[in-house]
């Protein structure tokens, strides 16, 4: 005679798997109909603290573990929201997420969480995940400005996305940023001001690695924050700064040892993101010069290497955590008020002056 399936609750199978419990025991445990374990369990409907109380403790005894695409089912949300992040392994984006995911928990969800590496292929792939996984809604680090279908078709059906970090302007979403163009620009000047007229930065070609356009915004304003400053100030920009480098390490090591060993060498290069910065300091190592005796150095995010290296590297500090933590936010207000106006949350960034700029007017 075969077991009720409520008695084998907690036994291992033959396969050494416990089988998992249903609603249908959480219900027998609690003593309930199945209707008002199922309101319990989901959040919705009418039921009684006492038999609420009784539903969940059973449930926990039992392991019970409610699915979200099926509680999607009844109340609309799974409660789940989908991050789409172009590389968890940068430390900015490691702390974005950070304060992501502490602001979804705070207000009850849980996250997914999609690495793109930078490629819109595998970005669009991701969206699809998210999507069959029924996440109330999602926050995006766009791989290209260029290449967005994918997010506009998401949009039209109706799905709550927030842009975090680089934003795609033609799609109407809630974005989330610093002023990547102010921030270059004035710490540009600041480099001037020291007596500085030949700074250097070599530039996004605009691709990815496989060849993918992935033009991002946060490098281009970042980029023309820094020309700006320089035609300001009256300086050129010479032809030989011009460089234009893809995003692995090597290549961006390749263009700064080409802009040190130039006859106009810099007195100044400025590292755009935390990934171009390590790149130049291995090229400016690598050429035996020191910084800022040889040359000053200064870049864009502020990570905890930047103070252990020597000397301690002037940044410009951007609220990583802060920027997360306000996109979820975003992202569940957005999920409650879909028909309401889209914004952009323009965060502060800071000028964090340490020791690895020396005045060029002084020697």
């Amino acid at each position: 005679m075969e077991c009720p399936r409520h008695i084998l609750q907690g036994v291992p199978t033959a396969n050494g798997h416990t089988p998992e419990a249903s609603i249908h025991d959480v219900a027998r445990a609690a003593g309930v109909s199945r209707a008002t374990a199922a309101r319990a369990l989901g959040g919705y409907g009418s039921v009684s603290e006492k038999a609420r109380i009784k539903v969940l403790a059973a449930a926990e005894r039992l392991g019970y573990s409610v699915n979200a695409v099926a509680r999607s089912m009844v109340t609309g949300h799974t409660m789940t929201l989908g991050a789409l992040i172009a590389d968890v392994a940068n430390p900015f984006f490691a702390k974005v997420m950070r304060g992501f995911t502490d602001g979804a928990r705070e207000v009850g969800y849980d996250v997914i969480l999609v690495n793109t590496d930078e490629s819109v292929q595998t970005e669009a792939h991701g969206l699809q995940v998210l999507i069959e996984n029924r996440v109330d809604g999602m926050l995006i680090a766009p791989a290209s400005q260029h290449r967005f279908e994918h997010f506009a078709v998401a949009l039209e059906r109706g799905h709550a996305i927030v842009q975090v970090d680089r934003y795609i302007p033609a799609l109407d979403t809630d974005v989330v940023v610093v002023d990547n163009y102010q921030a270059s620009y004035q710490a540009v000047k600041r480099v001037i001001e020291a007596g500085h007229t030949r700074i250097a930065t070599p530039r996004h070609t605009g691709f990815n690695a496989v060849g993918e356009p992935n033009l991002l915004s946060t490098m281009e304003e970042r980029f023309q924050g820094y020309a700006d400053a320089l035609a300001d100030a009256g300086l050129e920009l010479p032809a030989e700064y011009r460089l234009c480098t893809g995003t692995s390490r090597e290549s961006v090591r390749k263009a700064a040892i080409t802009l040190l060993r130039s006859a106009n060498r810099p007195t100044a290069i400025f590292g755009l993101d935390d990934a171009f910065t390590l790149a130049i300091i291995d090229a400016i190592y690598a050429e035996e010069l020191e910084i800022p005796k040889d040359i000053s150095f200064f870049a864009f995010d502020d990570t905890d290497w930047t103070t252990v290296v020597r000397p301690p590297l002037s940044v410009i500090s951007q609220p990583a955590y802060d920027l997360g933590m306000r996109a979820a936010g975003a992202l569940v207000s957005r999920i409650a008020e879909p028909a309401a106006p889209t914004s952009v949350f323009t965060l502060p960034t800071t000028w964090v002056n340490r020791s690895s700029i020396s005045p060029w007017n002084a020697r």
